[in-house]
């Protein structure tokens, strides 16, 4: 993918060519912590009729891989900027944490991530974080855990079965639109303020949605805004002003790169442009990890989901994930966990080269897991977002292995840039045991690798 600033004189102007028929114009109007846009994001094509394009977070750890630690510091930058907003401090370490996001070296994130660690600041009040399902809930669960004195909620886009769901709203450019909160009411039923974290508002009509529903069964005065990426037009912003006024809320928003976008053309790319790996044909080997026998115990839930087929299935879903609710008291719990989960799977790792791969909505214990599992270690998830693949020096999705969710056949899930990385082996992270014969689409896309290892995580 080609990338040209438009003028020398306006360096916060780029034009991502993202394939021959289509640009996205990107002007850069607010950018507080200095960071290159290149540092945070590259352009793709996307399948899907709303809108046909993406931002492929390099900060994210889903899309593409990364050093575990990064995605955690690129947290805790967001959650700096927060922060500094609400309390006119600076958070310790800041420099650090803008330093390894520059440029990603080994030490500097090393040095970065003992700053995450130690973090615990103190806001003037409580606040409740919520983080959206699927790409943003380990990202706001590494805003939450910044904090002391807070709570963190992620939504879902799994059904579950006798279980009332305490919020329901829709995130509308979304390749599935359905978002339930199943935390407790006791997580909302009061007036502490609300701080959304996403890793991108393209609009904001997600955000007020979410707003909405809160304020109809559990009206407060105060909210704020946390993305990475924030592209709201005049006219959105706008949007958002009335809704403050229309039901009687104050709304701030923050980011690390707030401007504007304006694209050009469409991608006139097919389905099966660059596809790999989706007609493999055979089961491979693996080993199953179960970490039953770690001396640090899982919390769990057992409830029944139910997949888009009906089928209804009991299962262990981790309670320290956020989908039912958490505080920050849970927190050296789950440092713990994923330490003592981490040096056990390391005994198990057989290369020098190895992917952590965590699965949908599973992405915040893995990920921290992955940071104890030694040298060599990339992380990112499998992910519902259809992109289109495109093997260019410059574009950031060389390839991608597609498959039928082990959760919900009905489901296509997708993994980027694996096909090219030469890893060793690969870890499968899930929350829930899975039935092996769900496993199997998943499986054969792996099928290249010198060792499988499945990980159940309850």
């Amino acid at each position: 993918m080609k990338i040209s600033h438009s003028s020398i004189y306006y360096p916060s102007k780029y034009t991502h060519e993202v394939c021959e028929s289509m640009k996205v114009h990107v002007q850069i109007k607010q950018n507080p912590y200095g960071l290159p846009a290149e540092s945070l994001y590259e352009m793709a094509a996307r399948i899907n009729k709303k809108r046909s394009f993406l931002f492929v977070s390099k900060v994210l750890g889903k899309h593409i891989p990364l050093p575990p630690q990064a995605p955690m510091i690129a947290s805790t930058l967001l959650a700096s900027i927060y922060y500094e907003g609400k309390t006119a401090k600076q958070m310790p370490g800041k420099e650090l944490l803008i330093e390894a996001i520059k440029d990603g070296s080994t030490k500097n994130l090393q040095a970065a991530y003992s700053v995450v660690k130690n973090l615990s600041c103190q806001l003037d009040e409580p606040v409740v974080f919520i983080g959206f399902a699927e790409t943003a809930t380990a990202l706001g669960h590494g805003v939450f855990d910044c904090f002391s004195d807070a709570t963190y909620i992620h939504s879902t886009r799994e059904i579950l079965a006798d279980q009332e769901v305490t919020l329901y709203f829709e995130e509308e450019h979304s390749h599935a639109t359905d978002q339930r909160c199943y935390a407790p009411e006791q997580y909302l039923n009061n007036d502490k303020p609300i701080c959304l974290v996403d890793d991108e508002i393209t609009t904001g009509n997600t955000a007020l949605n979410i707003i909405a529903s809160i304020q109809k069964r559990f009206p407060r005065k105060e909210y704020s805004i946390l993305s990475l990426l924030d592209w709201r037009s005049e006219e959105d912003q706008q949007r958002l002003k009335e809704f403050e006024k229309s039901h009687d809320v104050c709304i701030t928003t923050y980011a690390l790169l707030t401007g504007t976008i304006q694209v050009e053309g469409t991608p006139g790319l097919t389905e099966s442009t660059n596809v790999v790996g989706e007609s493999v044909v055979g089961v491979p080997d693996f080993e199953r990890i179960s970490l039953q026998s770690l001396p640090v115990p899982l919390p769990h839930y057992k409830y029944s989901s139910i997949d888009s087929f009906g089928f209804k299935g009991g299962s262990y879903y981790s309670a320290l994930t956020g989908r039912f609710g958490i505080s920050s008291d849970n927190k050296q719990d789950v440092e713990a966990y994923c330490q003592s989960a981490g040096e056990y799977l390391r005994k198990h790792r057989t290369g020098k080269r190895t992917l952590c791969l965590g699965t949908g909505e599973f992405m915040h214990i893995p990920m921290k897991t992955a940071v104890y599992m030694g040298e060599g270690v990339s992380y990112h998830s499998t992910t519902r977002s259809p992109i289109f693949p495109i093997d260019r020096e410059g574009y950031p999705i060389k390839n991608r292995l597609a498959f039928e969710s082990p959760e919900d056949p009905a489901t296509m899930n997708y993994a980027y840039n694996v096909s090219n990385m030469k890893y060793d082996e690969v870890f499968l992270f899930f929350e829930r045991p899975m039935d092996e014969k769900r496993l199997e689409p998943l499986l054969r896309q792996f099928k290249g690798l010198p060792a499988i290892h499945i990980v159940d995580f309850t």
